[in-house]
């Protein structure tokens, strides 16, 4: 395959008030035409910054400071050749647009001219006869380009915006910071296919950008056509009606289609996607991942994929890249990394990653280099198990590993290395314990649900139809010990639900049980001191901490808070009587008396009686007593000695120290700290006040896999050590299977299957759970995938379907008895429903597309071949289902589509619910009183079995 986009010793810089950011640091890398390439590495190794570079992104106080990116495509370097003549120059020369080889048709020259017979006289025709310019493929002119080449980092912005979009689409991370709010989806579309195909361009001044700011260009109707086509085409459901929608008004994974829309739209013929699924469901991650091969197989373009996620990469790319401190460190074909890694920062990656049976994870100590004045070496050098003295100095070349015909090239000066060297250390995690769950649980719920009103004002939460439904009544039970893994998509009510049981939300109904006392009734002092037991990891660690805040600050506060041991105490006393002190600073002019204090105080006679320390980290020679008399009466001071015990600073160290941090780092700032070691902050501060419960809600999402590994392990090894329970809530089932003793499967605020988590992996019974593992990635690429790809989306909480609620898209729903269907065939049909339920059928455009092909052969038939000019409601069922249809399942079809032609939607409905109503739609299914239970008819009912 020939070369569509090479890299040569591109090297991008940061120059910052630190110093000169080596971010991409002297890369080579080559994209051939149809291939997927992979870049891989931790956060902070430059994959991003590579791409952008690329393209010429880069923002101040960045600079491409050296190399060249050179854009391989005979139709792109003639079409620029085209608008640029000036710009095209030979390979000798100095410029952007190169012709390093080109041929002439002798008969298409004008008389009188002598044809050229070398790169130089070919530019120079090129530049002075630009219309003569043909592509390989094309007919007439002169000049054909079949070896030409675009410098795209000396290009002028005014070429790169032709090539951006167009030749060269891009997929961002985040789709809704990546997506204008104020503009509609279809509008965002078809800016890009107005700029590019429409010959929509205008000049870049001020003028114009007021202009399109004010008054953003209309979409014709051909773009309007060809933008719902796109939409279609990237599986948006009713893409005519949502194509006039807003971001908002779309879920993660919709948003996510809609930048691939974009990037699509001109058919590029390279698409970067940088981190196009990270934090997706698993579900919608294989929508999207399933979409882009298709959509490569279908216009043959090639694909740059950013992650890293190793398994995405095993399951979709052809060769693989891996960047380590702004460097390409080890490049080859998949399987060859897979199988074969040769750079320890490779094999030491692929260990970090959850895989079935593996009790330990091995993460990478320490933390990638922050790229500021990079000495030579290995930069890996200080983190690798085998490095040597020769590793930190000089230039490290690439060696060759593989067969003759393998590029699997590392750069590393060891062939080999001992891997049995490459050992977890410290306690080894069991994946699954034995949990009695006889026992009390600890944490039970019964009923529990949370519903929202979306209606403002009184009149509108009273008469308003607005109530989403985020937990609709679950029981749960997490029992002492144990890891309780939650899984299910966004928005099925998972965070909502650990909220709800630590009463940071207040449940609709329902009730918690925390040891066998209810939470319900506790006052607002009762529930502050049932929290010091009850705690909380956030799922963004940056968000969660404050940024004005210290280390230290950030893990005192709980102790502040709690009552928990500190120093510097005093009490005003009036007349005798015994005082109990906690420690607390806040207890300042107060008197306490409490069962659970640190110190108690007898004073007679205004003299101190007796002293009881009722704390093993204390001791009475670490105390300062005083009491002193004043016009308010008398003074207790009570001093810790700092020199002696300072027990809150201790504390503080003892904890940094507990889950992997530096008790050095307690001055800096969550900004100054890597996302590993704000979410290691955030772990602490959930440890200060020594809880039982702890409810862990995504708190690896989005992290590398090595990162990933550092806290699962600090997770497990915390549980062991200091008895912690977890309710472990994620989206990532590769996670939760690792560190999970029981999983419940959640699904539109329900419970709908709760299992010991080897026996859920082993036999799923709910047809959810089963399409949800279906669609992990497995970081093998030699190993077969079979995916459940689920239909649609996940339905509206607001109103959510009648009976199971996952009918809509289970593609096990169970079709009536009297009728012979398969489950295929009805699935189309169930679909057809919900959009005749929805209004959502266009008869007046089926009927065009009826016109414009003759039974799906694309071959133009008049209308006066039709009877009454219209196709009839049989050729209609043809168009709506791509399954074959016979006997009364496809008159019932046809009538509903003759039904609808006349306008009668209601008499629609109703002829199709009396023939197709499922029993899934008609029952609620229900958790069994088993050990294994699922809510799902087809174990339910004693009619259908397991089957």
């Amino acid at each position: 395959m020939p070369d569509l986009l090479s890299l040569s010793g591109l090297r991008t810089e940061f120059d910052t008030d630190r110093g000169v950011v080596e971010a991409v640091n002297d890369i080579d890398l080559t994209i051939k035409a149809g291939e997927t390439v992979g870049l891989v590495g931790e956060s902070g190794s430059g994959k991003s910054v590579t791409a952008l570079s690329a393209m010429d992104l880069v923002d101040a106080p960045g600079e491409v400071t050296a190399g060249q990116v050179a854009f391989h495509d005979s139709a792109t370097v003639s079409r620029i050749a085209r608008d640029y003549p000036e710009a095209i120059v030979t390979a000798r020369h100095e410029g952007f647009i190169h012709i390093n080889d080109a041929s002439i048709d002798p008969n298409a020259i004008p008389s009188g001219q002598t044809p050229p017979d070398r790169a130089d006289g070919l530019a120079s025709m090129a530049r002075r006869q630009p219309e003569e310019i043909i592509t390989p493929d094309s007919e007439g002119g002169s000049l054909s380009i079949d070896d030409g080449w675009i410098d795209l980092s000396e290009a002028p912005e005014n070429l790169l915006r032709d090539i951006r979009g167009g030749d060269i689409g891009m997929v961002f991370q985040d789709p809704m910071t990546s997506l204008n709010p104020a503009l509609t989806i279809g509008e965002q579309i078809a800016e890009s296919l107005r700029l590019h195909r429409y010959g929509g361009k205008r000049k870049d001044n001020w003028p114009n950008a007021i202009l399109e700011s004010l008054v953003p260009g209309r979409m014709s109707e051909e773009i309007r056509e060809e933008t719902i086509e796109l939409l279609d085409e990237v599986g948006i459901p009713e893409p005519t009606q949502r194509v006039d929608e807003y971001p908002h008004e779309f879920s993660g994974g919709m948003r996510q289609r809609v930048l691939v829309a974009i990037a699509l739209a001109c058919r590029p013929k390279l698409l970067i996607a940088d981190e196009p699924t990270t934090a997706l469901d698993v579900t919608i991650q294989a929508q999207i991942l399933d979409l882009i091969k298709d959509l490569q197989q279908e216009i043959g373009m090639s694909v740059l994929f950013i992650t890293h996620d190793l398994g995405v990469v095993a399951e979709t790319c052809d060769r693989v890249a891996v960047m380590y401190a702004g460097e390409i460190v080890e490049e080859g074909p998949v399987e060859e990394i897979f199988t074969n890694p040769s750079h320890p920062y490779t094999y030491t990656l692929l260990e970090s990653i959850p895989h079935e049976g593996t009790d330990r994870l091995t993460p990478i100590e320490g933390n990638v280099p922050d790229l500021i004045n990079m000495p030579d070496g290995c930069h890996f050098a200080p983190r690798c198990p085998w490095s040597k003295p020769e590793c930190e100095h000089g230039e490290i070349p690439f060696l060759q590993h593989g067969s003759d015909e393998t590029n699997h090239r590392a750069k590393c000066i060891l062939p080999e290395y001992d891997i049995s060297r490459y050992q977890p250390e410290g306690v080894r995690a069991s994946s699954t314990k034995d949990v009695d769950t006889t026992e009390e649980p600890l944490i039970s719920t019964r009923e529990l649900t949370k519903h929202f009103s979306q209606e403002s004002g009184i009149l509108g939460r009273l008469f308003g139809d607005g109530t989403v439904k985020a937990v609709d009544g679950i029981d749960l039970d997490v029992y002492e010990g144990e890891t309780l893994g939650l899984v299910g998509e966004s928005g099925c009510g998972k965070s909502t639900t650990g909220r709800s049981i630590m009463r940071l939300i207040e449940p609709t109904d329902g009730s918690v049980l925390f040891a066998g006392e209810p939470l319900d009734d506790l006052s607002r002092s009762e529930l502050r001191k049932t929290r010091r037991d009850m705690q909380m990891i956030f799922q963004d660690p940056l968000s969660s901490l404050d940024p004005r805040q210290t280390v230290g600050k950030t893990i005192e506060e709980p102790l502040q808070i709690h009552d928990r041991p500190r120093f510097d105490i005093s009490a005003t006393v009036v007349g005798g009587k015994q005082i109990d002190l906690t420690g607390s600073d806040s207890l300042l002019g107060e008197l306490v008396d409490r069962d659970d204090s640190d110190i108690a105080v007898t004073i007679r006679n205004d003299e101190i009686g007796s002293l009881e320390i009722r704390t093993p980290i204390l001791s009475e020679e670490d105390l300062d007593i005083d009491l002193t008399s004043s016009h308010r009466g008398l003074t207790l001071s009570v001093e810790i000695d700092r020199e002696k015990w300072d027990v809150r600073d201790q504390r503080i160290t003892e904890l940094l120290s507990a889950v992997g941090l530096d008790p050095t780092q307690r001055d800096r700032y969550p900004h100054e700290l890597s996302g590993g070691q704000r979410q290691r902050v955030g772990i602490a501060r959930a440890l200060a006040v020594d809880p039982d419960f702890i409810v862990c809600d995504e708190p690896v999402s989005a992290l590398d896999v090595s990162v990933q590994a550092q806290i699962i392990n600090l997770l497990e090894d915390l549980q062991q050590q200091f008895g912690l329970t977890f309710l472990f809530i994620a989206h990532d089932l590769s996670v939760v299977r690792h560190i999970s003793d029981r999983i419940a499967v959640m699904y539109l605020g329900q419970i709908v299957e709760i299992a010991p988590t080897d026996e859920l992996f082993a036999e799923p019974k709910h047809p959810y759970t089963r399409s949800l593992l279906s669609a992990i990635p497995v970081p093998d690429p030699t190993r077969d995938t079979d995916r459940i790809i689920l239909e649609g989306t996940v339905p509206s909480p607001v109103d959510p379907p009648s009976g199971c609620s996952f009918r809509t898209r289970c593609p096990s729903i169970i079709p009536p008895n009297d009728i012979d269907i398969s489950q295929e065939a009805y699935r189309e049909v169930m679909h057809f429903r919900q959009q005749v339920k929805e209004r959502a059928i266009d008869i007046e455009a089926m009927q065009e597309v009826a016109y414009a092909t003759d039974g799906g052969t694309n071959v133009a038939r008049p209308q006066s071949t039709r009877q009454g000019g219209e196709a009839s409601p049989q050729e209609l069922v043809d168009q709506l289902f791509e399954t074959a249809l016979g006997g009364e399942n496809r008159m019932t079809i046809a009538y509903v589509i003759e039904l609808i032609s006349n306008g009668k939607w209601g008499e629609a409905e109703a002829t199709l619910d009396n023939k197709f109503a499922s029993i899934c739609e008609q029952s609620e299914p229900v958790l069994q009183k088993e050990p294994h239970p699922a809510a799902c008819h087809l174990y339910n009912q004693p009619d259908h079995g397991n089957n």
